[in-house]
């Protein structure tokens, strides 16, 4: 049970982490001409695979991280 909790809060720890180094601005996608200027910011970013990487990359350094902790004990 400690395990399952250490890798939890590490793979949530590491994926903000992660998450936080995405710029914003890079993810804009180019605005097609026949929409209006009032799209809302849900539209105008995809954060989908941002998320599914940072998490990705946190699940794998956390698990490498529990990994030593078990093995140091």
């Amino acid at each position: 049970m400690e395990t399952f909790t250490a890798l939890l809060i590490f793979t949530l720890s590491y994926g903000f982490l992660f998450l936080s180094l995405f710029p914003i601005k890079a993810l804009n996608k180019p605005k097609d001409p026949e929409y209006s200027e009032k799209r809302t910011l849900y539209k105008q970013y995809d954060l989908t695979w941002p998320y599914f990487f940072s998490f990705l990359g946190g699940y794998i350094v956390a698990s490498f991280m529990v990994y030593l902790i078990q093995e140091s004990i």
